[in-house]
């Protein structure tokens, strides 16, 4: 029994490396997507006439850039941090 446990761990092991390793290598394409989707909401919201702007699109709006934002930080916290 434990030979096949400790060989799917490995196995686990290494597709987690390789998971990771495209996860660095795809960052750069991850940030575009995720600013590029901000600014079209942003855009999308503003181009509204103005009794379209509700309540409940506004609080998605800017509940969608803290998050957004709060991503991005730690992102950058621990790029510095780890680099």
């Amino acid at each position: 029994m434990l030979p096949q446990v400790l060989a799917g761990l490995g196995l686990f092991s290494l597709v987690s490396a390789g998971c990771l390793y495209w996860l660095e290598k795809l960052q750069p394409l991850f940030l575009t997507l995720s600013v590029g989707a901000l600014v079209y909401q942003v855009w999308a919201v503003g181009t509204r006439p103005r009794f379209m702007r509700t309540l409940g699109i506004k609080l998605i709006l800017y509940s969608s850039l803290v998050v957004n934002i709060t991503v991005l930080g730690t992102w950058a916290f621990l790029w510095f941090r780890y680099r």
